[in-house]
């Protein structure tokens, strides 16, 4: 018995015509996440970078201006300002604001390589979804969305003491007497009651 028509292959053709499509429907969906990805480049990975130092440098002169007037203090108090061990305190001290200075450029650093790490995490979220779904329209709405979203610089956290494991050592803090907390110290040249905050 035979059958005629044109439909021997089984449906080859028409399963090809439909890859075809959804193919084409994938690549304009690529297209769409390539336009709305496109102004995560390298110049805006070194802009979240100059970003937190702008945010923390300030915070890392602050501290160190704070040290510098607590070991001056101090050892003008127990009358070492011109001996070797002054000299010796602001060697250390010049030690730790640099070991300071290499962490901060360090978290600049790790803060433009988390968002690169974040745009490509949701490329590649939308790149599983288009496969999916290969649905271009929908995808070029997400990529518009997620790439406005990342765009966006987020809070930075603030400091902490950096200079915290120094006050045993610049100037024999506690053998003189002079109390330093945490948060606020006593700056040389000031009444007792004047305090300047160190941010943490």
């Amino acid at each position: 018995m035979c059958f005629g028509g044109g439909g021997g292959d089984g449906g080859a053709a028409q399963a090809r015509a439909d890859e075809e499509k959804r193919q084409a429907r994938i690549r304009a969906g690529m297209g769409a996440i390539q336009q709305g990805f496109g102004g995560f480049d390298e110049t805006f990975y070194d802009n979240r970078a100059k970003a937190y130092l702008r945010y923390a440098n300030p915070q890392l002169a602050s501290q160190y201006d704070n040290a510098q007037d607590n070991l001056a203090y101090n050892l003008a108090r127990a009358g070492l300002t011109a001996s070797s061990e002054s000299a010796r305190n602001a060697g250390e001290l010049q030690r730790q604001y640099n070991v300071a200075r290499s962490d901060v450029q360090g978290r600049a650093l790790d803060t433009a390589n988390e968002a690169r790490r974040n745009v490509e995490a949701n490329r590649a979220e939308l790149i599983a979804q288009l496969q999916a779904t290969s649905d271009p329209t929908a995808t070029a709405n997400q990529a518009l969305a997620r790439a406005a979203t990342l765009t966006k610089e987020s809070g930075f956290s603030p400091l902490g003491a950096l200079f915290q494991n120094s006050t045993a050592l610049l100037g024999n803090t506690g053998m003189l007497g002079y109390k330093q907390s945490p948060l606020n110290t006593t700056r040389y040249g000031q009444s007792s009651g004047a305090s300047s905050q160190i941010v943490r």
